[in-house]
């Protein structure tokens, strides 16, 4: 099924982005230069816009709409109401690993509803950045901050539930 793929409002676009932690230490002029290799995606109700181990190409942002995530649990080739560990909104991106990594994607986004997305394709992304050092150290500075919290948050549930397993024995 192909996307459609409409124009980037300039303003509105580096609105969104500045919002993004992801992007927030980023200047107004870098910020716009990230927002011109981005395009809107309209995307109709339960489509699959990151199929679980495949390959990612983009960052996207949810600039409307609302996606579940899931993962084969079971390894049925299915990805049933249970299986889902996570749902995004309005402002949340995922597939950002995709920009730096060649790994291949731990869960499956599908649309609940119609979604207007915002792709910000890995090829497009690593020709910017390849142009542009400063905004490159910048840019992967901010996804290590990211990762970093990601880390920190994840190693203190982890040491939550073991420290609840142990009074529970």
């Amino acid at each position: 099924m192909e996307l459609e793929l409409t124009g980037f409002g300039e303003f509105e676009g580096v609105e969104l982005l500045q919002k993004l932690h992801l992007f927030q230490k980023l200047t107004f002029d870098e910020t716009t230069r990230l927002g011109g290799i981005i395009q809107y995606i309209d995307v109709p109700a339960n489509t699959i816009v990151i199929e679980e181990n495949a390959l990612g190409d983009a960052l996207y942002v949810i600039a409307k709409g609302e996606v579940r995530i899931t993962r084969d649990i079971n390894n049925d080739g299915k990805h049933d109401d249970n299986e889902e560990i996570g749902r995004l909104k309005d402002g949340d991106l995922f597939g950002e690993m995709s920009l730096i990594d060649d790994v291949l994607t731990s869960a499956r986004v599908t649309t609940i509803g119609p979604s207007r997305l915002l792709k910000m394709p890995r090829a497009a992304f690593e020709s910017l950045l390849a142009s542009d050092e400063k905004l490159a150290i910048k840019v992967y500075r901010s996804f290590c901050r990211t990762l970093s919290d990601r880390l920190r948050r994840t190693t203190a549930l982890l040491a939550k539930s073991q420290a609840m397993q142990v009074s529970v024995r």
